[in-house]
């Protein structure tokens, strides 16, 4: 999620992040071996209740999402490290979490493993 600024840059970023090609009802994006379902139409924030709205709101300004369908923590880690450089928003693990985006990557290069889908043991 980010502002309708930032948002308009990972738009274009994750079309040129590799090949790119408009369908229905999700964009696929292909990436060496990696394939993603892009949904760039913001229907996602529909899924989040008021008070995660006003959470988001707390740290994004005119929230705006894009869905990114993913096989693996794997293929998604190295999309992001191609298009969330010097972005702000927030990314929603699906798994309890909105993380800053730069924190993404500092946990990216801090926590080589970092699996978001696997609870942490602490």
């Amino acid at each position: 999620m980010s502002d309708p600024k930032g948002r308009s840059e990972l738009e274009n970023r994750l079309r040129r992040a590799g090949e790119y090609r408009r369908r229905e009802p999700f964009d696929l994006l292909t990436m060496g071996e990696c394939s993603f379902g892009i949904d760039l139409s913001n229907d996602v924030m529909s899924e989040y209740e008021e008070r995660e709205l006003e959470d988001i709101a707390g740290h994004v300004n005119e929230a705006g999402g894009i869905l990114v369908e993913y096989s693996g923590v794997g293929c998604v880690r190295r999309l992001l490290e191609v298009v969330l450089p010097q972005l702000d928003g927030l990314l929603d693990t699906n798994h309890g979490e909105l993380v800053p985006y730069p924190e993404v990557l500092s946990r990216f290069k801090s926590e080589p493993n970092w699996d978001w889908s696997v609870p942490s043991s602490q």
